[in-house]
């Protein structure tokens, strides 16, 4: 009887106990901030979450939006590398990452560390180099068709100068990839280089005089002190760049539309014409799942030679 009475007690107060608890968290902070915090999350789960699942699910499937999707298996990622426009958009895009970044980041680093020092009008140099940031696409294309143009352009008339034949910047296919690149880098100085000040703040000035009190030229203090303290920078610059150029659409939509002769026919250029194009969801998703892979590739490529940098 007794211990019959005491199994009731402790059910009592398990029940007391965890209704206490449950009060005690509704009543609390904790559960303002989840409360606080479950929309946003919530959002990023059908915005942004759920649709890369989604994604995933098409690249698996025949669907050309007015018809159901129909399982297909591996069939939309075998197009992708056996096609050869759709493999060309692959390496186009590849070599549009490996002309850009490295030229971009450096251009914008070397701009940084000059507008940092205490130079006049350094104020209005940095506003200069960020003007292109907050310019609309369109109207910076429209400016660069005409810089590009073959009978009226402003670079061929400089070329003109020199002696140097007019060029069909965006019309020759030794060339159109070229100038998307100068476009690239131009448009994204402004942003890389207002995060390289940042950093370059950051750096602890004692050791900079240090170096140039050992004997250190500006140039010798750059290379080996500065860049080396930058690299965390530097590596958010280049994973957040090449990001930006696997995303570059509406540059290639304004000049090129993937010519001449698909050679500025990108990976987002060829998910467009397949999507909306040719209606064709599956390929175009499996172009981008893809597209997702090679990023995360080099993204992980980026931070293991920066781990190994810094270990050695």
């Amino acid at each position: 009887m007794n211990h019959a009475v005491g199994k009731a007690t402790v059910a009592v107060a398990g029940s007391v106990d965890w209704r206490d608890r449950l009060y005690r968290f509704y009543n609390s902070q904790a559960f303002v901030a989840f409360l606080f915090l479950l929309v946003p999350v919530l959002l990023l789960a059908a915005l942004k979450i759920w649709p890369v699942f989604y994604n995933l699910y098409l690249s698996f499937t025949r669907y050309e939006l007015f018809e159901p999707p129909r399982f297909v298996g591996l069939k939309n990622y075998n197009y992708v590398f056996s096609n050869k426009t759709a493999f060309q958009s692959i390496i186009n895009t590849l070599l549009f990452t490996i002309e850009a970044v490295p030229i971009g980041t450096a251009l914008a680093l070397i701009i940084a560390k000059l507008l940092d020092q205490s130079i006049r009008g350094r104020v209005f140099l940095r506003t200069l180099y960020y003007l292109p940031v907050v310019s609309s696409v369109v109207v910076s294309a429209m400016i660069w068709r005409w810089i590009y143009s073959p009978q009226h352009g402003l670079l061929n008339y400089l070329l003109g100068i020199v002696g140097i034949p007019p060029q069909n910047w965006l019309n020759d296919p030794n060339l159109a990839l070229i100038s998307l690149v100068i476009v690239t880098i131009w448009g994204s100085i402004g942003s890389n280089m207002v995060i390289f000040l940042a950093g370059l703040q950051d750096i602890p000035k004692d050791i900079l005089e240090a170096a140039r009190v050992d004997g250190a030229n500006p140039v010798q203090s750059f290379l080996l002190i500065t860049v080396p303290l930058m690299r965390p920078v530097i590596l958010f610059v280049v994973v957040t760049f090449t990001i930006s150029i696997f995303r570059n659409f509406g540059l290639i939509f304004m000049l090129t539309q993937g010519g001449p002769f698909n050679r500025t026919n990108t990976m987002v250029w060829e998910v467009y014409q397949n999507v909306f194009g040719y209606l064709r969801l599956g390929r175009g998703a499996a172009i981008s799942v893809v597209m997702l892979v090679i990023v995360l590739a080099l993204t992980l490529i980026s931070f293991r030679v920066l781990r190994e940098r810094q270990g050695a």
